[in-house]
């Protein structure tokens, strides 16, 4: 019963934090003297004199393809690095102790005009291959931080039990190692991830046309600031919404009954 009563508590407890959050939020459009007008943004939406995706949708695109690479890149990387950081060479090992050290500690705006205005300038580099670049360094710096946590957690004494029956190197790292260390890593690489998605829209600083950028120009010509950005935080949050759901599958595929 008390637990029942816990549970009722939680619940009551949660639906008056929406239900306050809710009227905030309506009292504040309510009180701002503003005309919405979502219309406009049709044509940035799908050109139809060309019958071709407007500039947010071409911005989407974008901000989509940056975000896979970096994603992809980022964490073949990541898995490198921490495999440095564990290993028992002293210059591998310490090399991997200082990527981390640079690029989790060092903003990503800050990584993106130094890989642009200096790196990129050096070897010719066009502004959406460096931010590719460096978003990938710096999803590696927190996927190498995570791999290396759910190795050390891993139970080692699964691997002599292994080793006892006569299990190949091979057959113990693809399926005992492997799938319990993956089920670790997961939600906090998803994490990473959602978080990576967003921070792409920096790339727009260094002129990448992703949505971000779409936007300012949209901004810049329609002087439609609320709208324009409210349909941009929607994108967001829906591939990052598809994103999250997508990960929260593979951990209940990966969860032992």
């Amino acid at each position: 019963m008390h637990a029942k009563r816990l549970a009722w508590f939680w619940s009551g407890l949660s639906l008056a934090i929406l239900g306050l959050t809710s009227w905030l939020v309506y009292s504040s459009f309510k009180n701002l003297d503003y005309e919405w007008n979502f219309a406009f943004l049709q044509d940035y939406v799908w050109d139809p004199v060309n019958h071709t995706p407007g500039l947010l949708l071409q911005g989407l695109w974008i901000t989509l393809k940056v975000s896979f690479f970096s994603i992809v890149w980022g964490t073949l990387l990541g898995l490198l690095i921490g495999a440095f950081m564990m290993g028992r060479e002293p210059v591998a090992r310490w090399f991997g102790v200082i990527f981390v050290d640079v690029f989790r500690n060092t903003p990503v705006l800050v990584q993106l005009y130094v890989m642009y205005f200096i790196v990129g300038s050096a070897f010719e580099m066009d502004p959406e291959t460096a931010g590719i670049v460096t978003l990938s360094l710096f999803c590696a710096s927190y996927v190498a931080e995570i791999f290396r946590g759910a190795v050390l957690e891993f139970e080692k004494g699964q691997i002599d039990a292994a080793k006892a029956m006569g299990l190949p190197s091979w057959q113990i790292a693809y399926h005992i190692a492997a799938p319990q260390v993956l089920r670790r890593m997961l939600p906090a690489l998803v994490g990473q991830f959602v978080s990576l998605v967003k921070d792409s829209s920096l790339v727009s600083v260094i002129s990448v046309a992703d949505i971000t950028k779409s936007a300012l120009n949209i901004v810049a010509v329609s002087f439609k600031s609320f709208e324009t950005w409210f349909v941009v935080a929607i994108l967001y949050c829906l591939v990052n919404t598809v994103l999250s759901s997508y990960g929260r599958y593979l951990e209940r595929r990966l969860r032992v009954g």
